[in-house]
């Protein structure tokens, strides 16, 4: 009976891969008596299969080795002196006090430069988190690499002044209802086709004001991806300002997991609110 079981399990995740062009990792609204198999370690020929999926990631073992590969990845850096690595090493096992050992980014926009997004000038403030784990990577855009091979990318748009007086409705927004699940949409970040595999929404503070989360998990032939976008709107100043941040989660698919995106994302997530929570503008002209 026992290898009958075995070898029903090696006919569906056969059958499975040959169906489906892209990860199954999502895939949890199946036959409960067909999960049971799949999700058990099979072997074949003297190897060893793992069908995972979403029900079965264990977040706090995953937050735990993001954190010693980062405190691994340190050993081979050279320091100034013992507090900055004494600092790093503290940041890496609780990835918050990035925050708290990073510099607060203030600068002004005016004129032309703020024209734009509706202004006259505008003053924007947020923290720069502390560089074990973020380094800039271009005007308001912050990346960070892990040592398998993922990429967390933290992109700040400037805010928007809502000039034309648009109805503007982030929870309709952070809905994105004409992204569909389980097939390929022309959602990518320049419009091409990518297999979207999951859609949530949270309620998120972004840059003082209460508004929304909005995720998008999808794979494209190159790389899997979760997006994170936090978006909010103050109806308070005058016809309403905007504000939007992106975080990126990614690596290419010959390099890492969908299980591997969602443990680097939870490692860091307390992190990304916190710094796009406490963003601010201020000073605003219009």
């Amino acid at each position: 009976m026992k290898k009958t079981l075995t070898s029903f399990a090696v006919t569906i995740i056969c059958f499975i891969t040959a169906q489906a062009q892209y990860s199954t990792y999502y895939n949890v609204d199946v036959n409960q008596n067909v999960k049971a198999n799949i999700n058990q370690n099979v072997s074949v020929s003297g190897s060893v299969y793992e069908h995972k999926t979403i029900t079965t990631i264990d977040y706090g073992a995953l937050q735990l080795a993001n954190a010693q590969r980062e405190a691994n990845k340190l050993e081979n850096i050279k320091y100034a002196d013992e507090q900055q690595r004494r600092i790093s090493l503290e940041v890496v096992s609780n990835p918050v006090k990035a925050f708290d050992y990073g510099y607060q980014n203030t600068f002004t926009v005016k004129g032309k430069d703020a024209k734009p997004m509706g202004f006259r000038n505008f003053t924007m403030s947020y923290r720069i988190p502390n560089n074990a784990l973020f380094v800039l990577a271009g005007a308001g855009r912050f990346e960070n690499v892990s040592s398998d091979g993922i990429t967390t990318e933290i992109i700040f748009s400037p805010p928007f002044y809502n000039k034309e007086k648009i109805d503007i409705d982030v929870e309709k927004i952070a809905k994105n209802e004409n992204t569909f699940v389980g097939q390929l949409n022309k959602a990518g970040p320049n419009g091409e086709e990518i297999f979207v595999h999951k859609k949530d929404i949270n309620r998120a503070t972004v840059f003082g004001i209460k508004g929304f989360k909005y995720t998008l998990i999808w794979e494209d032939d190159y790389q899997y991806t979760i997006t994170d976008n936090f978006q909010s709107f103050d109806p308070s100043k005058e016809n309403g300002v905007g504000y939007f941040v992106k975080v990126r989660t990614y690596g290419n698919k010959n390099e890492v997991t969908f299980e591997g995106l969602e443990g680097r994302r939870y490692y860091l997530r307390q992190l990304i609110e916190k710094i796009i929570s406490t963003a601010v503008v201020y000073d605003m002209k219009y």
